[in-house]
C-alpha cells in the first residue's frame, strides 16, 4: 500500500524512505523545476488523464462519505518521463486543510502512479526533472472532476 504525506504548503519533494516505496532516479536532484517551465505534461494533457482515471474511479465506486473538497497529488516527473515521490494535500470546500480517508488517497496515488505516458521536452539540449500535480474534485463524497 502506498503511503502519503499530507503537506500544507508547496515545497520541494525529496526521497523519504518512510514515505516512498521506491527512489526515483533524478537527473539533477539539486534542481527540480515546475512543469510549466519546461513543458512537462502527460501526452494528451490533463484531459487525457481525466479520461483515463475518472471512469476507473467511478467504476470502482470510490466514496469519500458526504465530504466536499479537493485532493491534490503532487509528484516528480524525472527527465526520462518516470514518476514518483508522491505527496498529497487535501482541502475542503472552504479551502481549509482537511483529511480524507487514507485508503482512498492511497488508491488515487496508485492510479496516478500507473500513468506512464509522460512527455518531457528538451530545453537547450537538456531534459529536466520537474514537479507536476493532479487535482481531484470531490462533491458529495464522489470524485466529479480531475484537473
Amino acid at each position: 500500500m502506498l503511503k502519503h504525506y499530507l503537506n500544507s504548503k508547496i515545497e520541494t519533494i525529496s526521497y523519504d524512505k518512510d514515505i516512498d516505496e521506491i527512489e526515483l532516479n533524478l537527473c539533477n536532484e539539486d534542481r527540480v523545476v515546475q512543469y510549466y517551465m519546461v513543458s512537462t505534461d502527460y501526452n494528451g494533457g490533463k484531459k487525457a488523464i481525466k479520461n483515463k482515471l475518472l471512469p476507473i474511479i467511478q467504476q470502482n465506486k470510490t466514496s469519500f462519505g458526504l465530504k466536499n473538497g479537493n485532493i491534490s497529488i503532487r509528484f516528480v516527473v524525472n527527465c526520462n518521463g518516470e514518476i514518483g515521490l508522491f505527496r498529497a494535500k487535501s482541502i475542503n470546500e472552504n479551502l481549509e486543510p482537511t483529511e480524507f480517508d487514507q485508503s482512498n488517497i492511497n488508491y488515487l496515488i496508485s492510479l496516478v502512479g500507473e500513468l506512464d505516458n509522460w512527455y518531457v521536452e528538451t530545453k537547450k539540449e537538456k531534459k529536466y526533472d520537474s514537479y507536476y500535480f493532479i487535482n481531484f474534485k470531490i462533491e458529495n463524497g464522489h470524485i466529479t472532476d480531475i484537473f
